[in-house]
């Protein structure tokens, strides 16, 4: 038996096999087969397959990208609905998928920008980078601030700008769906028509019914109290126990002594001295980066011709450039990039202006772009702070950077003792002498002092903290503010007993009932206008007057249900007015007839308020189309959501 098997794994078919499986195992590794891939995305969006399934496009939204835009939405509806904000409907499931979905509606207008080739030139993604309002000082760019954010981001300048030029093309597509949007003059007449149209009506303000038969027993109540036990729970609420770390209160020294500042002027010396700024303009003869040599030799023979144009005397550079030049960006303008300094452009632009005197045009430059020609127009006056003009913001500083490193350390201690023992907060906190708090109890809504912020709220009422009672990660509630929190109690919620809101439930029960009565009667004279009742003997019956409402228009001060109502009922035909009722109350109805419809008059607009209302209109139809177009996204490219990880 082993020998047939010895000499049948030995052909020519036994070979191309062991090939099949050596080039398997190369280009996935035998680990795949014995470690299974744990998914860990929110969603993943995919596009269709180019060549024998390979090339697809793949996105993926993880948790943490998720969680950073839904924290970012709630700190702005906090802010924007102040008092009014309910944490516990921002929580939501529903508002949670809002969220994905803008997420989502992102990727896909990514991916559809690459898949289209769109990619933005390198000049304009630095134009945008100078007018960023974090990277300016005084309402000037600072390469200094530039590179204090790339620090704090953790991200080279080819990071930060290939970021930045990915999200400018994923920003394209819907611009140029909405501004290529038009509006007709027959759309505004339409429009015209529609909006300042005008309804007679006639309304009857409808009585609240009263409730007929004996009042509901125990039992019905009981009855009642077991059919609606959702309404009558208590909360879920925790206690907490915390320990809060503020900067702002921690000791640090105040007075520096002169030698450290003197040696952090000297480390620091680049933020004190501004190199002269160059004012420059270009000429770009775009060749992609993959052309062949024939196609970047002809791009190179064509900048070198434009230069030499640009140096022949009296040359207008300008007109050559919006002659001439590639860049869209800047084109227009002349090829004018404004001010430059270091670290914005590609290492052979600046080398090349870097070296130009002011008036020099360049010889053409290559970048991933193509061939520029560079016009050093201006160089400006550079300037030097001297240490005693500093020395207060230096001290400043230092403390201030004392007091970060006080803080981080501090937080950095205490986290590490946490979890060497996250079943408990006291010792860690005795330990580095920080005090612990403890709080009442609160529910998801929030509670009071620091049991009001959500950060808080949400770290309380995770399974970790409320059911395993271990103690939190650190949360950032400020600038160099955290607090880490364990729950002491925690009371789940429960159906209240019925002796306890029985004065509740009859309430309730009382309330549906006048609110069934109430649509029943509404419905039914509803029916018998419909049958072609007269709306005087119908309102009459219930002891009501008919009111009559002449030229009603969309904007009437009218409740909002009875002009959704009666706009929405459609016109009169034959005499026959057109009847509906809106609810204005759980038990309140109204009962309203359209007895005409005069549509809006066109003509009463001049030309510059048609003019205007074209472009909103233009602008509307643009974003409806922008969602159509996101909508035949999700049909082209495959969306899964994970709904158990949001």
């Amino acid at each position: 038996m082993l020998q047939k098997i010895r000499e049948r794994s030995s052909g020519w078919l036994a070979f191309i096999i062991l090939g099949l499986i050596i080039i398997t195992m190369a280009f996935f590794g035998v680990e795949s087969y014995f470690a299974p891939k744990v998914e860990t995305w929110v969603a993943r969006i995919t596009g269709p397959e180019r060549l024998l399934g390979y090339g697809e496009q793949v996105r993926e939204i993880g948790p943490e990208e998720f969680r950073r835009r839904f924290d970012q939405a709630r700190l702005e509806a906090r802010e924007s609905q102040g008092d009014a904000f309910d944490a516990a409907a921002f929580e939501s499931p529903e508002n949670r998928r809002r969220i994905l979905d803008s997420l989502v509606d992102e990727a896909l207008l990514a991916l559809a920008a690459e898949r289209a080739g769109i990619s933005v030139p390198e000049a304009e993604v630095a134009a945008l980078l100078k007018q960023m309002p974090e990277f300016q000082a005084n309402g000037q760019y600072s390469a200094d601030l530039y590179r204090l954010g790339l620090a704090a981001r953790g991200m080279t300048h080819a990071q930060f700008m290939a970021a930045t030029r990915a999200d400018m093309a994923r920003r394209l597509l819907p611009s140029q769906v909405i501004e290529t949007a038009i509006a007709t003059a027959s759309d505004i007449d339409d429009y015209l028509r529609m909006s300042q149209q005008t309804r007679d009506l006639r309304l009857v303000d409808l009585p609240t019914p009263s409730l007929e038969g004996d009042a509901p027993d125990e039992a019905a109540l009981r009855a009642w109290y077991r059919d609606n036990i959702g309404r009558y729970r208590s909360e879920e609420k925790v206690a907490i126990e915390y320990v809060e770390i503020d900067a702002g209160t921690l000791d640090v020294p105040t007075v520096v002594d002169e030698a450290t500042l003197r040696q952090r002027y000297q480390d620091n010396r680049a933020r004190y001295v501004n190199e002269p700024g160059r004012t420059a303009s270009h000429i770009l003869v775009a060749v992609p980066a993959d052309a062949d040599g024939e196609a970047v030799e002809a791009a190179r023979q064509r900048a070198e011709a434009l230069a030499a144009r640009a140096r022949e005397p009296g040359a207008d550079f300008s007109a050559i450039a919006r002659e001439s030049s590639d860049d869209l960006g800047s084109r227009d303008q002349g090829g004018d990039l404004g001010v430059i300094e270091k670290g914005l452009y590609a290492p052979a632009f600046e080398d090349a202006l870097f070296s130009l005197e002011e008036g020099q045009v360049s010889d053409p430059v290559r970048t991933p772009d193509g061939w520029h020609v560079i016009w050093l127009r201006e160089l400006g006056e550079g300037s030097e702070r001297s240490f005693e003009e500093v020395r207060a913001e230096l001290e400043a500083e230092y403390l201030a950077t004392e007091r970060e490193r006080r803080y981080s350390q501090l937080a950095g201690d205490l986290m590490d003792a946490v979890y060497k023992d996250p079943t408990s907060l006291q010792p860690s906190a005795e330990r580095f002498g920080l005090k612990v708090e403890r709080t009442g109890l609160f529910s998801r809504a929030g509670g009071e002092g620091i049991a009001a912020l959500p950060e808080v709220v949400e770290a309380a009422f995770a399974d970790a903290q409320r059911l395993e009672r271990q103690v939190s990660d650190a949360i950032d509630i400020g600038e160099n503010h955290m607090v880490v929190l364990r729950v002491v109690e925690h009371v789940p919620a429960a159906d209240l007993p019925f002796e306890e809101v029985a004065e509740r439930v009859r309430a309730d029960h009382t309330a549906a009932r006048l609110a069934d009565a109430a649509r029943v009667q509404a419905e039914a004279l509803l029916a018998r206008a419909l049958a072609g009742e007269s709306l005087d003997v119908l309102a009459a019956e219930v002891s009501r007057t008919v009111a009559g409402l002449p030229g009603v228009n969309r904007r009437a001060p009218l409740p909002p249900q009875v002009l959704d109502v009666a706009f929405s009922l459609a016109p009169p035909e034959d005499g026959k007015p057109s009847v509906g009722i809106a609810e204005l109350a759980p038990d309140r109805y109204a009962l309203i007839a359209v007895d005409k419809v005069t549509p809006g008059d066109p003509g009463t607009l001049d030309e510059a308020t048609r003019s205007l209302l074209r472009e909103q209109l233009a602008q509307a139809r643009g974003l409806a189309e922008l969602q159509e177009y996101l909508q035949a996204l999700r049909q082209y490219y495959s969306v899964r959501v994970a709904e158990d990880r949001l």
